[in-house]
């Protein structure tokens, strides 16, 4: 494959991550004003595959990551080190300033009120059921990360047992989703290792296997794909229909149509897209803490209109997302980097360890 075309590829992963970003604020600013403002006003739902798509996305991109890393214990430390860099600095800081906020302002605190153990359980992403029976850590929406750091704990082993990522994984993954069809889950990890949403990095890293060996995916067919998602999630009656959203397969339609469409003819748009793709995960940490109170200012200024408030907090919220990424996520990353490098990779030669960084 030329450099283009990845490059073209990678492009349209960084702008779809925005987009599922976006999905996932839209839904929830419809959900806090619902709650906060006004329960009369309805929430957007369609907005939740933003998710699933996160999913499907992280699978591709662990494929391609897994090709440049060795399968050994090596290979395995090097990819913890990437994915725990990568994932714990924003959360440990955002799950802080939440307990904070849960402390001082209790009443702030619709849900999923902090006790020790679950907080404790939440800081290193262990599943566990909250006070209201939802497998949450303190920071709501984390609980995609428990999801995510599963199947990192599969890649890696994977890896340490020096089989292919994405024939282990596969295996795994869906060895654990038909178990659950069988029997009946009860522990909270159970829960996150049986539910069919892990089908999702599965789907990734098979989108991704059939790129890297150099197939496409015409343009024509990407638009049908996109159609029937769309159609999916505007729920169109028919079993078929419901099939491609139970089982989230409008998401894994979406992916595989960005890979076959292009933005070219709006560079501009494109590199604001792609700029935005890159603090997707700031986004996703930073909007149920900024969203809310939002919506409460505004409420208090005697502003109740959804058609003031969604475009507001969603201006608002992208932002504050990019500045924070900037500003603090990134150096952050950067920072655990070198540290955890001292536990992940103090093992190995120096060579190997500036190879594998």
């Amino acid at each position: 494959m030329d450099n283009a075309p990845q490059q073209n590829r990678n492009d349209n992963l960084q702008m779809l991550r925005f987009f599922a970003a976006a999905f996932v604020l839209l839904t929830h600013i419809t959900f806090y004003i619902h709650e906060r403002v006004d329960n009369t006003i309805g929430i957007w739902h369609v907005g939740e595959v933003g998710v699933p798509i996160f999913f499907v996305i992280s699978g591709f991109v662990m494929h391609l990551s897994a090709a440049r890393i060795p399968r050994d214990s090596d290979g395995a430390r090097i990819f913890m080190h990437r994915r725990v860099s990568r994932i714990f600095p924003l959360y440990w800081l955002i799950t802080i300033v939440k307990l904070c906020i849960a402390f001082a302002v209790p009443a702030a605190i619709l849900h999923n009120a902090p006790d020790l153990l679950h907080s404790l359980g939440s800081l290193v992403l262990f599943p566990m059921f909250n006070s209201e029976g939802q497998i949450r850590p303190i920071h709501g929406v984390a609980w995609t990360l428990l999801h995510e750091m599963l199947f990192y704990y599969i890649f890696a082993l994977a890896m340490v047992l020096r089989r292919s990522p994405y024939v282990f994984s596969t295996i795994v993954i869906t060895g654990m989703w038909a178990a659950g069809l069988f029997i009946q889950p009860e522990s909270a990890l159970a829960y996150v290792c049986t539910d069919r949403i892990n089908l999702m990095f599965v789907a990734g890293m098979s989108l991704s296997a059939w790129i890297k060996s150099g197939r496409s995916i015409p343009r024509a067919l990407g638009l049908l794909m996109l159609a029937v998602a769309v159609a999916s999630l505007q729920g169109v009656d028919g079993a078929f229909f419901a099939f491609i959203h139970g089982y989230n397969i409008d998401a894994a339609l979406i992916v595989m149509a960005a890979m076959a469409l292009s933005l070219n003819a709006l560079p501009s748009l494109k590199r604001l897209l792609v700029s935005l793709g890159d603090s997707s995960y700031s986004l996703y940490m930073l909007h149920p803490i900024l969203a809310p109170a939002i919506c409460v200012l505004l409420l208090k200024l005697k502003i109740s209109s959804p058609y003031i408030i969604v475009p507001v907090a969603f201006v608002a919220c992208v932002t504050a997302a990019n500045l924070l990424y900037r500003y603090i996520e990134n150096p952050l990353n950067e920072l655990a980097k070198r540290h955890l490098g001292k536990v992940f990779l103090k093992s190995r030669p120096s060579h190997v360890a500036a190879k594998g960084s």
